[in-house]
């Protein structure tokens, strides 16, 4: 067995794992190293900035919940370790610091450690809790990604961690700017204070460049201050970024994008929302926050007030703010889309380009791909012949329906979807038709169901499904010779024949030889149907019988034909409700009355005819009315997307 080997490390593993700007940007490794801190629930961060003098000692310590021996191999020593998972998505606080507000995490994925490196090719980390120091060296390796070694443990009280640095490379970035940095991310939350240089970084740090300022005077309220900050480059994440409520210097609920309400401002995927923060100061609504400073009541009325016109503010600021990027958009989806904009009326190109710009500002979170996909739609409206009816259709549409039309879509073509809805459209009528003509006494002659039942066979089986089985019009003559019959219409309608009794309708499929030659009958199926006030009983069977013994004699069916007879009425005979066989079963001989076919229909249906009997296309006069309104109000109305028809009736 071989000998087991180690795991070598490239001396470049760790900037890949961790990402150069941690390794080698001063403003992103400081900011990474203070979110620890805001992680490790401290109140309190202090750093020595490192200057040009020979005593260049950086340091930064804070009063978080510190880390015991175990913890410190546990979470630091792992990489890629996962804070969201072992200690979950919010800041843990120490129990004397008395915080009761929940605080959202910053890290996740355990790289903000490495922020030291961008100082020094080793630190010393010290972390102390449950009365004991640990303290720790902490270097880059060579042949792994890091080498640790132990420094001492000593006796200490308190809570906090400090990471330190004795000879410092000096950064590219001076004291006075590093205060700025971590201003404009840190200032959210008032409880979390910074101090740089034994300096507390307040707004004043902030540079005059990239902050803005917007003050509202609401009524009842008063002044209500909106400080807007530009961190100019987006940030890794916008954890640090959003709308953040401050009453008499306390942050209420958290910042975020959300805001206070049910509206998000920005998708935090974007660069915009890792960019920009609004700091609302509303004093007067200190009697609008709940107890635990988790949030506003949303009933009070004055917050209502004040909730809205400060949105309408930030949402006016982000239009102004987001300009130059949205005309950038506007003209990658104008390219895009140029030729298929190109086909368009200048009316509608015009009607086009506004839609461009409003939508993103009706929808900042929208993507420039998403944007793409909506504007070459509305470019197909155009030219389409219903224009914007579907746009209509969509907007009356609530969000399951619309997640069900995203499914229906995703897992159909359109193509196949109107195939199979057609057919199931075309069944659940013909089962209305028949409903309503098989019970209605005012039918005037039964010869009107027998073109439905011809579109209907596959109400007696799956068999009947092909579309091969069609009207014999030889083998009615046979019928129509049996009774001599000269009875008016039987020349209208020479695929069934009329009798005294009602009438009689033959659809077969033929069979085939090894050559593909057609040699014969090979299926049958006779559908009787009775007029009203004639049961069916042992006679209307009979007479099934004698019209199959005729064709057999005639020749036109053979010993390997099978038939199935359907006799249907009102009525049968509780005495022969049985099947009559024949010819080794080869004849089979169904009575039924109405009532058992329909049954059938709608079970064939899966009782889809019960579900949707209110559908509009059960209902032509209810389709009229809607387009006869849709007409009035709007002057005119395309008719062609509604079929009109009926089954046709047969003339008598």
């Amino acid at each position: 067995m071989a000998d087991s080997q180690l795991v070598l490390f490239a001396p470049r593993f760790l900037e890949i794992h961790a990402g150069s700007s941690i390794l080698h940007d001063p403003v992103t490794a400081l900011i990474e190293l203070t979110a620890n801190a805001w992680d490790a629930g401290a109140t309190k961060v202090d750093i020595d900035w490192p200057d040009k003098s020979q005593a260049r000692v950086f340091r930064i310590s804070d009063n978080g919940h510190g880390m015991s021996e175990n913890e410190f191999r546990r979470r630091w020593l792992t990489l890629s370790y996962d804070r969201r998972e072992e200690q979950g998505m919010q800041a843990e606080f120490a129990p004397d610091l008395g915080i009761t507000q929940r605080r959202p995490a910053f890290g996740r994925n355990g790289v903000g450690r490495y922020g030291m490196f961008c100082f020094a090719e080793s630190y010393v980390l010290r972390s102390w809790k449950n009365g004991e120091e640990i303290a720790y060296r902490i270097k880059k390796g060579v042949t792994s990604p890091l080498e640790v070694s132990f420094v001492s443990r000593t006796e200490r009280d308190g809570h906090g961690t400090a990471l330190e640095v004795e000879k410092a490379c000096y950064p590219n970035l001076t004291a006075e700017r590093a205060r700025a940095e971590v201003g404009m991310r840190f200032l959210t939350d008032p409880s979390f204070t910074v101090k740089i240089d034994g300096q507390q970084i307040d707004f004043n740090d902030l540079p005059d460049k990239q902050i803005d300022r917007v003050e509202l005077d609401v009524d009842d309220v008063g002044l209500v201050s909106i400080l807007v900050v530009d961190t100019r480059e987006a940030d890794r994440t916008s954890k640090q970024h959003g709308v953040a409520w401050h009453v008499k210097g306390r942050l209420v609920g958290r910042c975020s994008w959300e805001g206070t309400g049910h509206e998000r401002f920005l998708d935090g995927r974007r660069a915009e929302a890792r960019r920009y923060t609004f700091i609302v100061s509303a004093d007067g609504l200190e009697h609008a926050v709940s107890k635990d400073w988790s949030h506003f009541r949303s009933d009070d009325p004055l917050f209502q007030q004040t909730n809205e016109q400060v949105q309408n503010a930030i949402r006016t600021k982000l239009i102004e703010l987001t300009k130059e990027k949205r005309t950038a958009t506007t003209q990658a989806v104008q390219e895009a889309l140029k030729t298929s904009v190109s086909r368009l009326s200048p009316l509608s190109r015009e009607k086009w380009n506004a839609f461009l710009e409003e939508a993103q500002i009706a929808c900042p979170s929208i993507s420039e791909k998403e944007l793409t996909q909506l504007a070459g739609v509305l470019a197909k409206l155009e030219e389409a012949k219903s224009t914007f009816g579907l746009i209509d259709q969509l907007d009356a549409m609530d969000t399951g329906d619309l997640d069900d039309l995203h499914k229906l879509l995703k897992e159909w073509t359109l193509g196949f979807a109107k195939i199979v809805l057609d057919e199931v459209q075309g069944r659940l009528r013909l089962v209305d038709e028949l409903h309503k003509k098989v019970f209605d006494e005012n039918t005037k002659e039964v010869q009107e169901l027998q073109p439905l039942f011809k579109q209907g066979l596959w109400i007696f089986g799956p068999e009947y499904e092909t579309i091969e089985f069609t009207s014999n019009v030889g083998m009615t003559k046979v019928i129509h010779s049996l009774f001599r019959s000269d009875l008016t219409g039987s020349l209208h309608r020479p695929d069934f024949a009329i009798l005294p009794s009602g009438s009689v309708g033959l659809y077969s499929y033929p069979k085939y030889d090894d050559h593909g030659a057609e040699m014969g009958v090979d299926r049958l199926a006779i559908v009787e149907l009775k007029k009203p006030g004639v049961p069916i009983s042992t006679d209307e069977k009979g007479q099934a019988w004698k019209y199959v013994k005729e064709l057999y004699d005639k020749g036109l069916l053979q010993d390997y034909s099978r038939v199935t007879c359907f006799v249907l009425g009102v009525s049968v005979d509780p005495n022969e409700t049985g099947v009559r066989t024949e010819k080794d079963g080869r004849v089979c001989i169904y009575p039924l009355n109405y009532d058992t076919v329909l049954g059938r229909a709608r079970s064939r249906l899966l009782k889809l005819y019960e579900r949707v009997q209110d559908a509009p296309f059960l209902d032509t006069q209810r389709v009229e009315d809607f387009l006869n309104a849709q007409v009035a109000e709007q002057g005119a109305f395309a008719l062609s997307s509604f079929d009109k028809s009926r089954p046709e009736k047969v003339a008598s």
